[in-house]
Parts: C-alpha cells; sequence; structure tokens
C-alpha cells in the first residue's frame, strides 16, 4: 500500500516545484503524502535563484547551504541514504540513474523493496554509445520498477536498456503552460527571433547566429536576433556576432522565469538549434505561450513536439535553418497566430497535470516488481561507482 511518495532530484527549481505543486494535488486524491527530497540547495550550473516559501507538502535538502557539484560523491551517497531513511516513503521517484544521488536513492528502495522510478529523459542518439558503458547502464535501469519519460525517444531508448514498456509512463519533462501563455504577437515593434540556452557548445547557438546573418542578407525583416541566456560560450558569441558582420543581436542575459513569459510574447519564431540535447525544456515554454518553433533534429523533443507548428532543421544546416527563418517571416501575421494555437494544443498533452497523473501510474505498477533485491550485476556497478566516482556528472555522458 503506498500512503507516501518522496519525489528526489539535484536540485528544486521553479520547474521542478511547479510540478511538485501538481502531483501533490493528485497524490491528495488518494490520501497519500508527498516528499520532495532535494539533494544541494545550490548548484553551479543553472542561474536559479534558490526557491524560498512555504508549499503544501514537506521538502528536505540532503546538502543544505551546499553547491552540488561541489561535494564528493561519497559525501553525497551518505546525504540522500540518510534524509530517505528520515523520510521514509513507500516509493521514490528518482532522477535518472547517472549521478550519486539518484544511485544512492536506487539503493535504498532495493534495500526496502519498496517501489523505485526512474524519470528519464535521455536518447540513444544524445552521444556515441560503447558496449561496456551500456551494460552498466542496463545493470542500473533494470534495477528500478518504472519509468516516467520524456516522449518516443526516450522510451526507445530506455526501452533498449531493459525497461519494460509496459512500466513506462508520460510525460516528464513539462512546463506550467498557463504560466507562459501570452496573447498573439505584440503590435508597435517588431517581432523577435527568440533563443533561450545555456552558452555551452552542444547547445549549437553559433549556428544559430549564421544562419540569422544569412537571413538578413537574403532580404528578411529586420527582426531581433534575441539569446537570452549565459554560460562559458557567451564571449565567443559576442565575438562571432561582430566579426561576421551579423546585425541587430540581442544578449539580455540569464533571465529568471517570471520574466521569460514577457519575452515569448515579443517573439514572432522561437528556434532551438542544439546539436545534442535530450529533451529541451525551452520549447514547451515557446509552444506554451502560442509561437511558431523551429527545432533541431538534435532535440529529443522534436518528434514529439513538432507537429504542424513548425518546422525541424538539420543542426549542422545553417543555410537550411535560415530559410525556414523566411518562411515564417514571409507568413502574415494571422498565419503565424495559427501555427501557435497549433503550438498550444500539442503542448496541453504535457502539462502539469499529465506529469502528475503519469508519475502516480508508474508508481502504482512498480509496485508489481518492487519486491526483489539488487542484482549480482547491479550490486557491482554500484559499488565501483561509489569508489571511483570523483565527481557529482563522473558517469554522466551528456553536459549540462
Amino acid at each position: 500500500m503506498i500512503r507516501h511518495v518522496c519525489v528526489q532530484w539535484p536540485r528544486l527549481g521553479p520547474y521542478h516545484l511547479a510540478r511538485l505543486g501538481a502531483l501533490h494535488r493528485r497524490l491528495a486524491r488518494e490520501r497519500v503524502a508527498l516528499t520532495a527530497l532535494e539533494t544541494a540547495s545550490g548548484d553551479t550550473t543553472y542561474g536559479w535563484r534558490e526557491e524560498a516559501g512555504a508549499l503544501p507538502f514537506e521538502r528536505v535538502c540532503a546538502l543544505p547551504g551546499r553547491a552540488l557539484e561541489t561535494v564528493r560523491p561519497a559525501e553525497t551517497w551518505s546525504a540522500v541514504t540518510a534524509a530517505l531513511d528520515r523520510i521514509d516513503a513507500d516509493a521514490v521517484a528518482i532522477t535518472s540513474y547517472s549521478t550519486p544521488d539518484a544511485q544512492a536513492a536506487l539503493a535504498w528502495c532495493r534495500r526496502r523493496r519498496c517501489p523505485a522510478v526512474v524519470m528519464f529523459d535521455s536518447r540513444a542518439e544524445d552521444a556515441a554509445r560503447s558496449r561496456p558503458r551500456e551494460a552498466v547502464k542496463r545493470a542500473l535501469v533494470q534495477s528500478y520498477d518504472a519509468a516516467l519519460v520524456a516522449g518516443t525517444p526516450q522510451a526507445a531508448y530506455l526501452a533498449s536498456l531493459g525497461m519494460p514498456p509496459s512500466h513506462t509512463f508520460r510525460p516528464v519533462d513539462v512546463v506550467d503552460n498557463a504560466r507562459f501563455a501570452c496573447p498573439p504577437e505584440r503590435t508597435g515593434n517588431p517581432p523577435t527571433v527568440l533563443s533561450v540556452n545555456r552558452f555551452v557548445e552542444r547547445k549549437n547557438v553559433a549556428t544559430l547566429i549564421r544562419a540569422y546573418g544569412r537571413f538578413r542578407r537574403d532580404g528578411g525583416p529586420a527582426w531581433p536576433l534575441v539569446l537570452v541566456g549565459d554560460g562559458p560560450e557567451r564571449a565567443a558569441l559576442h565575438a562571432l556576432a561582430a566579426s561576421e558582420g551579423v546585425p541587430d543581436v540581442q544578449f539580455p542575459g540569464f533571465l529568471q522565469v517570471e520574466r521569460l513569459p514577457a519575452v515569448y510574447a515579443q517573439a514572432g519564431v522561437y528556434v532551438h538549434p542544439a546539436a545534442a540535447d535530450p529533451w529541451g525544456l525551452v520549447v514547451n515554454e515557446a509552444m506554451a505561450a502560442g509561437r511558431p518553433v523551429l527545432v533541431s533534429t538534435g532535440a529529443g523533443c522534436a518528434p514529439d513536439l513538432v507537429r504542424g507548428n513548425g518546422w525541424t532543421f538539420s543542426p549542422d544546416a545553417p543555410d537550411a535553418l535560415a530559410a525556414l527563418l523566411g518562411r515564417v517571416a514571409a507568413l502574415a501575421p494571422d498565419a503565424r497566430a495559427d501555427l501557435g494555437r497549433q503550438s498550444q494544443a500539442v503542448i496541453a498533452g504535457y502539462s502539469l497535470d499529465a506529469f502528475a497523473e503519469g508519475l502516480w501510474r508508474a508508481v502504482q505498477a512498480g509496485q508489481s516488481r518492487a519486491d526483489r533485491p539488487l542484482s549480482l550485476a547491479a550490486c557491482a556497478v554500484l559499488g565501483a561507482l561509489r569508489l571511483t566516482a570523483r565527481r557529482h556528472q563522473s558517469f554522466h555522458t551528456v553536459d549540462a
């Protein structure tokens, strides 16, 4: 009998808290309690402020006042295990399988014979795969009882690692759609070409700058290119735009979530140029805002989210992206609004309530497989990872 569910994430940002609020409401209908377990209260990767304030569910931080990436994996493992002992939940939903906190939570569930649900958005094509590494992943994945996945390619990859499709549910990658909803394009100012990213190499923002430059040289209208975000590639991207003479490129920096709806409201089109991205949550935001989208085939969301509301393109084809920018810009505002309405229709299936329902179904399904210990292979894998990991993402393939 499930009476208490714990959901573990490395750090709770605004997106996680929105999902947890919906899950709390769903579990309350079943008279099931919810605890959110946060591994650390800070990190060095994302610019989210620390979210404080009262919540309708319990929130526990295993490593308060610490930045996730600065904690030794062995310390993380011990802190998460101790937190789970205090929480004493009947089922745990766990972020991924590749980090020390996730592995500690999985081991805890297997010792307690309680359902372990993996939240999963990896794809086979996200990175080069090797047989030994995939064997290690398979031992870990097969130790989970059920899964909540992002979409079609993620479910296929998880099945290849041994998770039964009958115990796989969707969706995990959702946003508060109502928060981002906004009216059609504002009048008075020109629409923008918008992209929101961390400025890291795999996000492929340089290709978007080059494509936008080609779009403008080909006579495209003077829609500013707005690149929201920050990261180690920021200076290089500024230099690229300057050296190639690309006009009207704006870098407003990283924006907290409450400032993003106004940015989406000005966009004529949203572009996600990633060369490799397991999902691409910003595409959810743009679609919830009712914007047409141009999404790279390198983004894991493309097969599920681009459905009559825009187009996909190869991440290594800036000329093709430039042509698509021209195609969108040539549309009448009403036609772009039609694409935006289709975006909202598609993303309605990726709501907070859909996340909550999918996770609860995964927990229920996981009960049928939970009464089992770790396999010998999984014990060996977890033991080796615990002893050899030197940083939080030692076994993580794709950079954050």
